[in-house]
Protein backbone atom coordinates (compact mmCIF):
# COMPACT_ATOMS: atom_id res chain seq x y z
CA UNK A 1 0.00 0.00 0.00
CA UNK A 2 2.69 2.11 0.65
CA UNK A 3 3.27 3.02 -3.01
CA UNK A 4 4.81 6.82 -2.59
CA UNK A 5 5.98 9.14 0.22
CA UNK A 6 3.84 10.22 3.19
CA UNK A 7 3.72 14.24 3.66
CA UNK A 8 1.41 16.33 6.36
CA UNK A 9 -1.17 18.23 4.68
CA UNK A 10 -1.34 15.64 2.04
CA UNK A 11 -3.83 13.18 1.43
CA UNK A 12 -2.47 9.74 2.78
CA UNK A 13 -2.71 6.82 0.33
CA UNK A 14 -5.26 3.97 0.78
CA UNK A 15 -8.58 4.07 1.42
CA UNK A 16 -11.05 3.35 4.82
CA UNK A 17 -13.77 1.08 4.04
CA UNK A 18 -16.57 1.39 2.41
CA UNK A 19 -19.55 3.18 4.45
CA UNK A 20 -23.32 3.78 3.32
CA UNK A 21 -25.91 5.90 5.38
CA UNK A 22 -25.80 8.56 8.30
CA UNK A 23 -22.62 8.45 10.40
CA UNK A 24 -24.27 7.71 13.69
CA UNK A 25 -21.28 7.43 15.99
CA UNK A 26 -17.69 8.12 16.34
CA UNK A 27 -15.12 6.09 17.82
CA UNK A 28 -11.29 8.36 18.23
CA UNK A 29 -8.46 5.93 19.07
CA UNK A 30 -5.24 6.88 20.40
CA UNK A 31 -2.66 5.22 18.64
CA UNK A 32 0.57 3.76 20.69
CA UNK A 33 0.14 2.35 23.37
CA UNK A 34 -3.92 1.98 22.97
CA UNK A 35 -4.78 0.27 19.79
CA UNK A 36 -1.21 -0.25 18.90
CA UNK A 37 -1.12 -2.63 22.12
CA UNK A 38 2.20 -1.69 23.73
CA UNK A 39 2.73 -5.58 24.83
CA UNK A 40 2.44 -7.22 21.77
CA UNK A 41 3.48 -4.12 19.11
CA UNK A 42 -0.24 -5.36 17.11
CA UNK A 43 -3.53 -3.75 16.42
CA UNK A 44 -5.18 -7.07 17.09
CA UNK A 45 -7.33 -8.85 14.00
CA UNK A 46 -10.72 -8.87 15.91
CA UNK A 47 -10.67 -5.02 16.05
CA UNK A 48 -10.72 -5.07 12.52
CA UNK A 49 -13.36 -7.43 12.45
CA UNK A 50 -15.20 -5.37 15.13
CA UNK A 51 -15.34 -2.19 12.72
CA UNK A 52 -16.50 -4.01 9.90
CA UNK A 53 -19.24 -5.39 11.83
CA UNK A 54 -20.36 -2.15 13.09
CA UNK A 55 -20.74 -0.28 10.20
CA UNK A 56 -24.23 -1.42 10.18
CA UNK A 57 -25.09 0.81 13.15
CA UNK A 58 -23.53 3.66 11.72
CA UNK A 59 -20.40 3.65 13.49
CA UNK A 60 -17.37 5.59 12.30
CA UNK A 61 -13.81 4.81 14.10
CA UNK A 62 -10.38 7.38 13.22
CA UNK A 63 -7.09 7.54 14.92
CA UNK A 64 -6.13 10.64 16.99
CA UNK A 65 -2.68 10.94 17.57
CA UNK A 66 0.16 13.17 18.47
CA UNK A 67 2.25 11.51 15.68
CA UNK A 68 2.83 13.14 12.44
CA UNK A 69 1.18 11.71 9.71
CA UNK A 70 4.19 9.76 8.10
CA UNK A 71 5.54 8.68 11.08
CA UNK A 72 1.70 7.35 11.76
CA UNK A 73 1.57 5.15 8.24
CA UNK A 74 4.72 3.72 8.86
CA UNK A 75 2.92 1.78 11.46
CA UNK A 76 -0.48 1.86 9.81
CA UNK A 77 -0.14 0.44 6.68
CA UNK A 78 1.24 -2.58 7.23
CA UNK A 79 -0.81 -3.49 10.36
CA UNK A 80 -4.30 -2.16 8.73
CA UNK A 81 -6.86 -4.04 6.10
CA UNK A 82 -8.28 -0.57 5.59
CA UNK A 83 -7.95 2.92 6.46
CA UNK A 84 -9.55 4.82 9.56
CA UNK A 85 -12.60 6.52 8.71
CA UNK A 86 -10.57 9.70 9.88
CA UNK A 87 -6.86 10.97 11.16
CA UNK A 88 -5.97 13.62 13.67
CA UNK A 89 -2.30 14.09 13.77
CA UNK A 90 -0.33 16.25 15.61
CA UNK A 91 -2.60 16.68 18.34
CA UNK A 92 -4.49 19.00 15.48
CA UNK A 93 -4.62 18.21 11.55
CA UNK A 94 -8.07 16.54 10.07
CA UNK A 95 -8.25 14.07 7.42
CA UNK A 96 -11.49 12.76 6.67
CA UNK A 97 -12.99 9.88 4.43
CA UNK A 98 -14.79 10.74 1.27
CA UNK A 99 -17.74 8.98 -0.32
CA UNK A 100 -15.07 6.84 -2.00
CA UNK A 101 -13.58 6.24 1.08
CA UNK A 102 -10.34 8.39 0.55
CA UNK A 103 -8.94 10.57 3.48
CA UNK A 104 -9.06 14.26 2.69
CA UNK A 105 -7.46 16.62 4.34
CA UNK A 106 -9.53 19.51 5.27
CA UNK A 107 -7.74 22.51 3.70
CA UNK A 108 -8.70 25.27 5.31
CA UNK A 109 -8.70 23.87 8.90
CA UNK A 110 -5.48 22.19 8.49
CA UNK A 111 -4.24 25.70 7.10
CA UNK A 112 -5.33 28.08 9.85
CA UNK A 113 -3.39 25.25 12.31
CA UNK A 114 -0.46 25.31 10.85
CA UNK A 115 -0.26 28.95 10.31
CA UNK A 116 -1.14 29.58 13.71
CA UNK A 117 1.54 26.59 14.68
CA UNK A 118 3.99 28.45 12.81
CA UNK A 119 3.87 31.85 14.66
CA UNK A 120 3.84 29.87 18.29
CA UNK A 121 7.16 28.60 16.60
CA UNK A 122 8.55 32.12 15.90
CA UNK A 123 7.29 33.37 19.34
CA UNK A 124 7.57 30.91 22.07
CA UNK A 125 10.97 28.74 20.31
CA UNK A 126 13.21 30.43 21.76
CA UNK A 127 11.57 30.97 25.24
CA UNK A 128 11.64 26.95 25.28
CA UNK A 129 15.47 27.05 23.90
CA UNK A 130 16.86 29.14 26.95
CA UNK A 131 14.87 27.59 29.50
CA UNK A 132 15.80 24.01 28.47
CA UNK A 133 19.86 25.12 28.16
CA UNK A 134 18.98 26.15 31.85
CA UNK A 135 17.42 22.89 32.68
CA UNK A 136 20.20 20.83 30.55
CA UNK A 137 22.32 22.43 33.42
CA UNK A 138 20.70 21.86 36.45
CA UNK A 139 20.02 18.35 35.37
CA UNK A 140 22.66 16.62 33.67
CA UNK A 141 21.33 13.06 34.09
CA UNK A 142 17.91 14.24 32.05
CA UNK A 143 18.61 12.45 28.17
CA UNK A 144 16.37 14.46 25.78
CA UNK A 145 16.88 16.35 22.92
CA UNK A 146 14.76 18.70 20.58
CA UNK A 147 12.96 16.81 17.68
CA UNK A 148 14.52 17.36 14.12
CA UNK A 149 11.87 18.56 12.49
CA UNK A 150 10.02 20.69 15.57
CA UNK A 151 11.37 23.19 17.88
CA UNK A 152 8.70 23.45 20.09
CA UNK A 153 8.66 19.26 20.33
CA UNK A 154 11.09 17.58 22.76
CA UNK A 155 11.93 13.76 23.34
CA UNK A 156 12.97 12.39 26.39
CA UNK A 157 15.06 8.95 26.27
CA UNK A 158 11.79 6.95 27.80
CA UNK A 159 8.54 7.68 29.78
CA UNK A 160 10.15 7.76 32.93
CA UNK A 161 12.52 10.37 32.07
CA UNK A 162 9.74 12.33 30.58
CA UNK A 163 7.86 12.08 34.44
CA UNK A 164 10.49 13.61 35.64
CA UNK A 165 10.98 16.73 33.50
CA UNK A 166 7.33 16.99 33.40
CA UNK A 167 6.45 19.45 36.72
CA UNK A 168 9.38 22.15 35.31
CA UNK A 169 7.53 21.53 31.58
CA UNK A 170 4.12 22.32 33.21
CA UNK A 171 5.61 25.65 34.78
CA UNK A 172 7.05 26.63 31.84
CA UNK A 173 3.68 26.49 29.75
CA UNK A 174 1.59 27.66 32.85
CA UNK A 175 4.21 31.26 32.13
CA UNK A 176 1.76 31.65 28.55
CA UNK A 177 -1.79 31.18 28.45
CA UNK A 178 -2.04 30.53 25.05
CA UNK A 179 0.08 27.81 25.24
CA UNK A 180 -0.43 24.45 26.05
CA UNK A 181 1.43 21.41 27.10
CA UNK A 182 0.88 18.03 24.67
CA UNK A 183 2.18 15.01 26.55
CA UNK A 184 2.68 11.29 25.47
CA UNK A 185 5.03 8.69 26.98
CA UNK A 186 8.77 9.89 26.22
CA UNK A 187 7.79 12.65 23.52
CA UNK A 188 6.13 16.45 24.32
CA UNK A 189 5.33 19.03 22.41
CA UNK A 190 4.25 22.69 23.18
CA UNK A 191 1.42 24.11 21.45
CA UNK A 192 -1.25 27.06 21.11
CA UNK A 193 -3.82 26.16 23.17
CA UNK A 194 -6.40 26.78 20.63
CA UNK A 195 -5.44 22.94 19.11
CA UNK A 196 -5.30 20.05 20.59
CA UNK A 197 -7.31 16.15 20.36
CA UNK A 198 -10.49 17.48 22.27
CA UNK A 199 -10.76 20.37 19.74
CA UNK A 200 -9.73 18.30 16.57
CA UNK A 201 -12.13 15.21 17.12
CA UNK A 202 -15.07 18.03 17.72
CA UNK A 203 -14.15 19.42 14.55
CA UNK A 204 -14.71 16.02 13.20
CA UNK A 205 -18.19 15.19 15.12
CA UNK A 206 -19.23 18.13 14.27
CA UNK A 207 -18.36 17.87 10.38
CA UNK A 208 -21.06 14.94 10.30
CA UNK A 209 -23.13 15.60 12.80
CA UNK A 210 -22.67 13.37 15.79
CA UNK A 211 -23.47 14.22 18.96
CA UNK A 212 -20.71 14.18 21.62
CA UNK A 213 -23.31 11.54 23.56
CA UNK A 214 -22.42 9.17 20.85
CA UNK A 215 -18.87 9.33 20.70
CA UNK A 216 -16.41 7.01 22.10
CA UNK A 217 -12.65 8.64 23.26
CA UNK A 218 -9.86 6.12 24.47
CA UNK A 219 -6.24 6.98 25.39
CA UNK A 220 -3.66 6.70 27.39
CA UNK A 221 -1.35 9.22 27.51
CA UNK A 222 -1.76 13.25 28.80
CA UNK A 223 -2.50 14.56 25.87
CA UNK A 224 -5.61 12.45 25.48
CA UNK A 225 -6.64 14.40 28.67
CA UNK A 226 -7.37 17.33 26.13
CA UNK A 227 -9.90 15.16 24.44
CA UNK A 228 -11.69 13.84 27.89
CA UNK A 229 -11.62 17.08 29.16
CA UNK A 230 -13.66 19.08 25.83
CA UNK A 231 -16.18 16.49 25.50
CA UNK A 232 -17.07 14.68 28.82
CA UNK A 233 -20.51 14.08 27.45
CA UNK A 234 -18.74 10.95 25.42
CA UNK A 235 -17.63 7.66 26.27
CA UNK A 236 -13.77 8.42 27.83
CA UNK A 237 -11.95 5.33 28.28
CA UNK A 238 -7.89 4.25 29.17
CA UNK A 239 -6.71 0.59 28.70
CA UNK A 240 -4.90 -0.93 31.65
CA UNK A 241 -1.58 0.37 30.57
CA UNK A 242 -2.42 3.60 30.71
CA UNK A 243 -0.47 6.29 32.41
CA UNK A 244 -1.40 6.32 36.20
CA UNK A 245 -2.16 9.87 36.14
CA UNK A 246 -4.94 9.71 33.28
CA UNK A 247 -6.00 6.35 35.28
CA UNK A 248 -6.84 8.00 38.21
CA UNK A 249 -8.56 11.21 36.19
CA UNK A 250 -10.65 8.90 34.41
CA UNK A 251 -12.29 7.21 37.63
CA UNK A 252 -12.59 10.57 39.60
CA UNK A 253 -14.73 11.56 36.79
CA UNK A 254 -16.98 8.68 35.63
CA UNK A 255 -14.31 7.96 33.26
CA UNK A 256 -13.71 4.17 32.30
CA UNK A 257 -10.28 2.39 33.07
CA UNK A 258 -10.49 -1.73 31.13
CA UNK A 259 -8.47 -4.33 33.35
CA UNK A 260 -6.97 -5.22 29.93
CA UNK A 261 -4.54 -3.53 27.30
CA UNK A 262 -5.48 -2.95 24.03
CA UNK A 263 -9.11 -1.51 23.13
CA UNK A 264 -11.72 -4.87 22.53
CA UNK A 265 -12.56 -4.80 25.93
CA UNK A 266 -13.80 -1.17 26.25
CA UNK A 267 -15.51 -1.23 22.97
CA UNK A 268 -17.65 -3.70 23.67
CA UNK A 269 -18.67 -2.38 26.80
CA UNK A 270 -19.25 0.99 25.28
CA UNK A 271 -21.37 -0.62 22.06
CA UNK A 272 -23.34 -2.50 24.53
CA UNK A 273 -24.14 0.81 26.31
CA UNK A 274 -25.17 2.59 23.08
CA UNK A 275 -26.11 0.35 20.44
CA UNK A 276 -25.94 -3.49 20.49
Amino acid sequence: MMNREVKELSPPPGLAAPFAGECRYLISLDFDGTLLCEETHRIPPAFFEMMQQWRAYGVRWGINTGRSLPYLMQDVHPRAPFLPDFICTCERYVYMADEAGCLVPDAAHNAQCAAINAAVRARFAPVLQQNMQHLALLHPEWEWEFAADDPLSIEAVDAATMDAMAPDMNRLAATDDTISLQRAGRYLRFADARFNKGTALLYVAQRWSVPVSRIAILGDGHNDLHAFQTLPEAFCAAPATAHPEVCAWLRAHGGYVSPESGVLQALRLWAERSFL
